[in-house]
Order: structure tokens, then sequence, then C-alpha cells
């Protein structure tokens, strides 16, 4: 029987999620250990090559009817301001990449105090998916999780957003809940309107036992709560109260009694983003980021960029160095963050004048390694200035494969997903085959294939004319394979931006092995 944790931040209609408001500094000097570079910069372009029983089935978190805009163009004409996204509201979306046959599907939402709420059983077609929206009946000011069963091999992703669709975030279910789980990246500025959420769920029918410890860059500890989870309850922790008073960056890490799953959720300027903490299988002493960027106006000021945040997970002092590359492969910079300590963090904020290497319109991906120690990475992908935001959790060298499913594919007037696609291989070309399949039949609406250089990342824009037979209405499944007797292991993501003139929010994911 399969089993996926959802947590955290499951919200039922209407609720105001505790108030979040996130204005971020830039480039708070807390937050850096002076990087070394090394440079050979570049200008580079990419490659263009989500049910219960319910009268009216539930859709899609909705999407405004404005067309796609340019993001740099928006963000340059006015400054952002910072606003709360108000009102969230969640939705489950499952995904059925197991081709042995349909899937039953239980899901069991958990109030805060570890009761069932709600339940209901779902059928997912074989490569179908199928969106889970909560139900009214459990009230406006509902927090919770869930935990999807299943006797197939379901995937599953939570996606949240506010009513006019400018605050919205997507996390992956976990299916490996465990006694020490990290965050890379938690960042707490000012009281309610900076400030960050960190959700633990007890996945056992035994009290946990937690601690909870926020560390500073350097590795030494900021703060730390002892919570007692009963079973199958889960435990907000704000930085409100965790940080009182001052400003924080760094990081997290979670260890019980008990197998736990933690979530965080962050907002930038009026976007959100959310994560999923990283347990040890998760960290390596090399990190792979297929979507990293700069991109900044003829005035310098930036407007897309990456933020990328390294955790020293190890148990000795190392180096942290990140290498960016081109779409084609050919290094560009690379900097080193010396000695960082364990359960230190290393940052590198790629808007800063210290990554002006990279150039002012720089796509490309990168790779995290340390001297030994195995680390945990986050991302952040700024957009428009910060009016669009999303956060992805970097892939160790050892979780790279063969084989994703993409749960959240979407073609429509007003939103076409991007699926990144990153060759790890330093020598073998990836020979690549996606598919796109029915929501909810499963069956097969478009083949599509493309060879990938070693050391080379491309953007698939569903967009695109290779897709038209997917109409302009699609949401669906998609699967990434690499072809091949001895082939080239992948990094596969997503990012789903809508577009209005007013920049509403996006949301972005990592594609599941199966």
């Amino acid at each position: 029987m399969k089993r996926i944790s959802l947590f955290g931040i499951l919200i039922a209609l209407g609720i105001a999620f505790l108030g979040w408001t996130y204005v971020v500094d830039a480039s708070p000097s807390s937050a850096k250990r002076t990087p070394t570079p090394t440079t050979t910069p570049k200008k580079q372009k990419r490659a263009k090559t989500r049910l219960p029983k319910a009268t009216v089935e539930p859709t899609a978190t909705p999407a405004p009817t404005s067309p796609l805009i340019d993001d740099t163009e928006s963000a340059d004409a006015v400054d952002v301001v910072p606003q709360a996204p108000g009102p969230m509201t969640s939705q489950i979306l499952l995904f059925n990449p197991d081709g042995t046959g349909n899937a039953t599907v239980q899901v069991d939402i958990y109030n805060t105090s570890g009761a069932v709420a709600y339940s209901t059983n779902v059928n997912v077609a074989k490569n179908g998916a199928q969106l889970v929206a909560l139900p009214s009946s459990l009230g406006a000011n509902f927090q919770g999780g869930a935990q999807i069963s299943s006797d197939k091999n379901i995937q599953a992703v939570v996606i949240g957003a506010n009513a006019n669709n400018s605050a919205r975030d997507s996390y992956e279910g976990s299916n490996a809940p465990a006694l020490d789980v990290t965050l890379p990246f938690v960042r707490h500025l000012a009281p309610n309107t900076r400030n960050s959420i960190i959700a633990i769920q007890n996945t056992t029918g035994s009290q946990a036992n937690v601690a909870l410890t926020l560390y500073n860059p350097d590795g030494s500890v900021a703060h730390q709560e002892n919570p007692v989870i009963g079973a199958n309850q889960i435990a907000y922790l704000n930085t409100n109260t965790m940080v009182p008073s001052g400003t924080f960056l760094g990081s997290a890490r979670v260890t019980s009694n008990q197998n736990v799953a933690v979530a965080m959720q962050s907002l930038y300027y009026r976007d959100t983003s959310a994560f999923l903490g990283m347990t040890a299988s998760e960290t390596d002493p090399t990190v792979y980021l297929n979507q990293v960027q700069r991109k900044a106006n003829g005035k310098g000021v930036a407007a897309n960029w990456s933020e990328i945040f390294a955790r020293n997970n190890g148990n000795a002092a190392t180096d942290i160095t990140i290498t960016f590359y081109s779409t084609t492969g050919a290094q560009v910079t690379s900097q080193t963050a010396s000695n960082v300590a364990p359960n230190g963090m290393a940052q590198f904020l790629l808007n800063d004048a210290a990554f002006s290497a990279l150039g002012n319109a720089y796509v490309g991906w990168a790779k995290v390694t340390s001297n030994g120690q195995p680390l945990a990475v986050s991302t952040l992908q700024v957009l428009g200035k910060g009016k669009r935001l999303y956060g992805e959790n970097g892939i160790a060298n050892t979780q790279t494969g063969t084989r994703y499913v993409c749960g959240d594919m979407s073609r429509s007037t007003a939103q076409n997903s991007t699926l990144t696609i990153l060759n790890t291989d330093a020598a073998a070309t990836a020979r690549v085959q996606m598919r796109l399949f029915k929501k909810d039949t499963g069956g097969k609406v478009v083949k599509y294939k493309v060879n990938i250089a070693p050391n080379s990342s491309i953007d698939i824009l569903l967009s695109d004319a290779a897709f038209a037979a997917a109409g302009t209405s699609y949401q669906g499944m998609a699967q990434v394979l690499s072809k091949g007797g001895a082939a080239a292991k992948l990094v596969v993501s997503v990012s789903n931006p809508y577009g209005s003139p007013r920049q509403v929010g996006t949301t972005g994911y990592q594609c599941s092995k199966y």
C-alpha cells in the first residue's frame, strides 16, 4: 500500500492564513558568506525546443483570461509594493504513473488535533490525474494535513492559491517521512509582515517528541523549540514567536523519535512559495539546479533572478562552490563560500553585483559542490522584481534518474507549463521522450522526442505548436523518459506561470522519479 503525507499547508476555503505578508530585502547583510569568484561571462538564451465524488468536478486553481506577457517588461514599468496574499485555498492533485492499471486512492484529511475531519475515495485512471478540492464542510478556518493511500504508485502535489491568484505555491507530497529533516532556507525579517511558518506532521500513531532548531549561517544555534506532537497531529511554528525581535536568515533542522514530514511556506513581496523538508537521502556533496537565471533591464535593475541557499548537512566544515553553466553546457563562472561550518549555510543571490559576471541576460543551470560533506540546497526563482515567486529543492546527484512524472501540466490561453530538463551526463547525449496524457482517461495526447547534449538543458514550452493536439484547455500528466541502454540521468522540473498585466502568481515543482 503506497502512502503519501501531505501536510502543513492544507487550508480550507476562506482562511486568511495567519496574516502572512513578507517583504524581503534583496541582499540582507547578515546572510552572506563572502564568495570568491572566477569569471567567464557570457549572455545565454534557453533553447525552446492536477477527486472527491461531488456534483461538480473541481477544476484547477482558476486562471485569469489575460494573455501571457513578458515578465521583465511589466516588472520594469513600476516598483513592487508589498501586498498580503489574503485568504488561501488548497487543492490536492493526484496522478497515477503506475503502468499496471487504475488506482484506488483514499484521501484522509486530518485537523491539527490529529482527527480525521474528512475522508473520500478517488479513482485515478492509469496515466490520469484527479484534483481533490477541500469541501466547504471543513469550515472557513480549517488547517491540517492529509494522508494519501493507494494500491498503486500514486503521486501527489498540493497547490495553494488566494482568491485572485496573485499568490500561489505548490509542493510535492512526502512518501518517506523521517526522524531527521532539514530546511536549507528559513527567513524572518519582521513579525506578521516578513515571517515564515514551518509545519511538522507526525505521520505515526504514537506521540512524537520533536526538536526544531534554527541555525545561523555560521552554524550556531539561533533558537530551539521542543513541541510534543500527538498521533497524526500537525504543529505550526511561526517565526513571529521564534524570532520575537530582530531578523533571521538561516536554516532549520527537525529531529524526532517518530517519523515526521516537514514543510515551510514563504512569501516574497506578493507571491508565495513552499518547500518540502529534505531527508538524508536527498543530500549529497553534489547537487543540481536545473533552473537558474539572472535578468536585468538596461539600467542594471534586476527583474528575474535566482536565490540559492546551500546548507552543510555534514559534521565538518566545508567549502561550498557553485558553478554556473550555459544551457549548452559551457562553464560561465563559479563562486566559493569557504569553510562553511556544520549546520551552516552559504547564500548566493544572483541579483547581487557579485554575480555581474553572469551578465544581465543569463539563463542556465548550476552545480553546487562541497569537498565531501552532504549538502541540502533550496532555491527561490524570483520573477518580475518579486511579483512572482516559486521555490524548489535542488536534486542530489544520487537522486537523478531516467524516468520522471510531472503531474501538473497545463496548456491554455492563460497558462502554459514550461518543462525544464537537464542532462547531467558529461559525455552522453540524452534521448528524451515526453508524453502528455488526458487527465480523466489517461489516454495519450502527444508524444514528443528531443535529444539533449551532454551537460546541457532545454526548456520545453507547452505553448509550442508541437503540442497543438493537446488543445487550448489541457490539464494532465506528463511522463519524461531518458531512453537507451545506458540512459543519461536527468533533472526535470516544471514552472506554471499565469500571465496578466498584474503579474499574478506562479508555481513550480520538481517532477517525481518513478
